[in-house]
């Protein structure tokens, strides 16, 4: 317990970390610890295995009255692989929570180093949540021992130190007892001090100094998803200031690499340009740009052309703009001025008029070139 003078920091500045042992809360205890704290930390799980039988209930508590909650997972991971799937079914269990932490005190690894295995954990778990805030959580001692290189790839240290004074160590949260009396729930619980960090750093903006950044457009059209495609869909615009606290992956662009979408919105922020896509009639979400092609059709013809004299247009292996990687260019178009070239294919990209064709001389593949070159 800390001495007395410092309570009344310690009301000011609270955030509870609650399990299944708190029980089931009520209407009237969530409506009154919104008043209490800035939000709430809820163990969903101890280790893979176990899923806390009250989450869910309480979950719906919070969002039902509005009160902000992160979520951490009591880990029991064995090896690299092992803390790989814990994170995976953590997020599995609470895509929507503000920010997510790594309780790493029970040292559990048998394969591998507890290190490796605790970076593992973050890495899996990062592109699932976005820009939300990835934490660690343990005490001091056990930190330095099993987890000293891996937690500086984490946004933030959640310190655990029963003690009157204030660690020097680096942290964001000060986990100082567990023992304070919460007046809304009735119960002595675990309790944090925010001392370093405000909570719209954990939790994101409430929304009334959000800047708006970000312009939404109604836009119908079809694109190709890359071959080279490195970003992933989210379930709002990435960089859009309004959803940074909500942003979740939804699919991940390399299993539709060089398939067709549709996308009925476009949004325009920071000079970069996200699609919203379909593939079917299952949403996939926003996308940048950078990651879609042209769609392009393709049909089979038997036919001779006359290439102009000296055209600029010169031919390619692949539709240049299509989902294919590294396109590359086959010949130059002004080689073959004059030449008749039979033409064994045409193809049109999605809302154009125009073709390119596929054409061959004296047997030779030459490759892809744009009509004005005829």
């Amino acid at each position: 317990m800390l001495i007395l003078a410092f309570n009344v920091k310690a009301a000011q500045n609270n955030v509870y970390d609650l399990s299944e042992w708190q029980g089931n809360f009520t209407d009237s205890q969530v409506q009154q610890l919104k008043k209490e704290v800035p939000f709430v930390i809820l163990r969903v799980q101890y280790g893979s295995a176990y899923y806390d039988k009250t989450f869910d209930h309480n979950r719906n508590m919070l969002d039902k009255y509005k009160v902000p909650y992160g979520v951490y997972s009591f880990s029991q991971y064995e090896s690299v692989s092992d803390a790989k799937n814990e994170a995976r079914v953590f997020y599995k269990r609470a895509p929507n929570a503000k920010f997510y932490v790594n309780d790493y005190e029970d040292q559990t690894v048998k394969s591998g180093g507890t290190n490796e295995a605790t970076l593992a954990w973050l890495n899996e778990l990062r592109p699932l949540v976005g820009k939300r805030k990835i934490l660690f959580y343990s005490y001091q001692s056990f930190m330095i021992q099993h987890a000293s290189k891996a937690i500086s790839a984490y946004d933030g240290y959640w310190l655990a130190a029963y003690q009157s004074n204030e660690p020097t160590r680096e942290h964001v949260l000060w986990q100082y007892t567990d023992h304070y009396y919460s007046p809304a729930l009735g119960k002595y619980i675990d309790s944090s001090l925010l001392t370093s960090k405000k909570s719209d750093w954990f939790i994101g903006s409430t929304g009334a100094n959000i800047i708006e950044n970000t312009k939404y457009y109604n836009y119908h059209h079809k694109f190709t998803i890359k071959s080279s495609s490195q970003n992933n869909f989210y379930n709002h615009v990435y960089d859009d200031n309004k959803y940074k606290s909500k942003l979740s992956l939804n699919s991940y662009s390399v299993n539709h690499r060089g398939k067709t979408v549709t996308v009925n919105k476009k949004a325009l922020v920071n000079g970069k340009t996200y699609y919203r896509c379909y593939y079917g009639n299952k949403l996939l979400g926003w996308i940048n740009s950078d990651s879609l092609s042209d769609y392009v059709t393709y049909q089979n013809v038997n036919q001779f052309k006359n290439i102009k004299n000296n055209p600029k247009n010169n031919f390619y292996d692949h539709i240049p703009g299509s989902h294919f990687s590294n396109i590359k260019l086959t010949h130059h178009g002004k080689s073959y001025s004059k030449k008749k070239v039979k033409v064994v294919a045409k193809a049109k990209k999605y809302g154009w008029n125009s073709y390119y064709y596929k054409c061959y001389y004296d047997g030779k593949n030459l490759g892809w070139i744009y009509q004005s070159a005829f």
